[in-house]
């Protein structure tokens, strides 16, 4: 993301027009220098381009940033991070596939496995994806709920999460956990883990053994 507050209005400006040209997008305060510097930077960082004609606009990497781009750290925390939890158990006999955490934060804790949605490509084909990448297990998924995981540490915002919980109970293959940031692992007994448990997984896993669909929002204080 751009640091520099040139560079932020440059992006920020021409998200209010089509296209504009060097002596419109410039300040009259800046030297012509030092802002064609700037105006270079977010040319290489992919999110302006230069027509035939010498108008700048913004690149589609440059339109998902926006008029956001000037927004402060806070407001960008408060909207929602998009994740996939996968709710997977071993076709034979039933065991839970759990994801220990071994980096901060929430080093040592037990929860799900979670990726990221990927613009383009089905939910179900990234999770399975994902599943057979990382643990070279294949299953089927299928939709399970939905809602929404606020954390707050110390009484400020420390994350807002919005989830899609995907099932899949028939996993089969050759397990290996292949992470660098934790360890993949098989329980039998969630019981076993019950001190180790993220209270994301932990709701999550109570709403799947309801047996129906679900929505919920929750808030944690740590």
């Amino acid at each position: 993301m751009l640091e520099h507050h040139i560079q932020k209005a440059i992006v920020y400006k021409l998200a209010f027009a089509p296209s504009l040209r060097f002596s419109k997008l410039k300040p009259d305060e800046l030297d012509n220098k030092l802002f064609s510097y700037h105006l270079k930077q977010v040319v290489n960082s992919g999110l302006v381009k230069k027509d035939g004609e010498g108008s700048y606009s913004l690149t589609a990497e440059g339109r998902r940033v926006g008029a956001g781009v000037l927004d402060k750290q806070a407001a960008t925390l408060a909207r929602a991070h998009s994740v996939l939890f996968l709710i997977v158990r071993r076709k034979n006999d039933k065991a839970w596939l759990m994801f220990k955490r071994k980096t901060h934060p929430l080093f040592g804790g037990v929860g799900l496995m979670h990726v990221n949605p990927k613009a383009g490509e089905n939910v179900f084909k990234t999770a399975k994806n994902k599943l057979l990448t990382k643990t070279n297990l294949n299953a089927k998924f299928k939709y399970l709920g939905s809602g929404y995981f606020t954390f707050y540490k110390d009484g400020e915002l420390e994350s807002f999460t919005h989830f899609t919980v995907l099932s899949a109970e028939d996993s089969t293959g050759e397990f290996k956990s292949k992470s660098d940031k934790g360890e993949y692992f098989w329980v039998a007994d969630l019981s076993e883990i019950k001190k180790e448990l993220l209270p994301t997984a932990d709701a999550i896993l109570q709403q799947y053994q309801s047996g129906k669909q679900f929505f919920i929002e929750q808030v944690f204080n740590s």
